[in-house]
């Protein structure tokens, strides 16, 4: 299998609209029905829990990191293959970041912001060398797309730094835009300024 655990960054929402919820389940048993490892933030509400229910019902191997805080309240989800218990948030990124051959960004807060930004950092400096697909279902991630192109109009990203991410505009599309996502390798740092 090209890439083996798939990271997933998504939302904790639980009064976002039914469709965002429904789209996470079905993208957690699609991602089961295929074989893949869940890399996920441990969560047991939201399109988290439903990344993981959905992954779990296909029988699928499902790892939550979560750092002690949030465990010490509760907000892990019970039921998951693995909970890896992390010292910090920082932590708990790192950890998923080495963890995952590819990312989905699927609809969330600021907090999945954050870790796209941080794992496209990561790519850009040839720290990371997996696919980051951002899920844009019912164009959710237009307004980011359009920023994206902007930074590389605007010479603030070159034109090869547009391979570090790509688009799904639905569960169905997410498995061939995997297998179709530009290579990229630890050599990145060499085109990482824009010039």
């Amino acid at each position: 299998m090209k890439y083996q655990s798939i990271g997933v960054m998504c939302g904790s929402s639980e009064v976002c609209d039914q469709h965002f919820l429904d789209m996470a389940y079905s993208l957690g048993e699609l991602l089961g029905e295929n074989g893949h490892t869940i890399i996920y933030g441990g969560g047991a509400k939201g399109l988290m829990r439903r990344v993981a229910d959905g992954a779990l019902s296909k029988n699928a191997i499902v790892k939550g990191y979560m750092p002690k805080f949030m465990i010490d309240v509760e907000w892990q989800h019970k039921g998951l293959s693995e909970l890896i218990m992390t010292n910090s948030m920082s932590e708990r990124k790192h950890k998923m970041l080495n963890d995952s051959d590819a990312t989905l960004f699927l609809p969330g807060g600021c907090g999945t912001m954050e870790e796209f930004f941080e794992w496209l950092t990561s790519k850009r400096l040839g720290h990371y060398t997996g696919p980051l697909i951002l899920v844009n279902h019912k164009g959710y991630y237009d307004p980011l797309i359009e920023l994206l192109n902007r930074m590389e109009y605007e010479k603030f990203h070159a034109p090869i730094h547009n391979d570090m991410w790509s688009v799904a505009n639905t569960v169905e599309q997410v498995p061939q835009v995997l297998e179709d996502a530009p290579l990229w390798d630890t050599d990145a740092i060499k085109h990482a300024a824009v010039k």
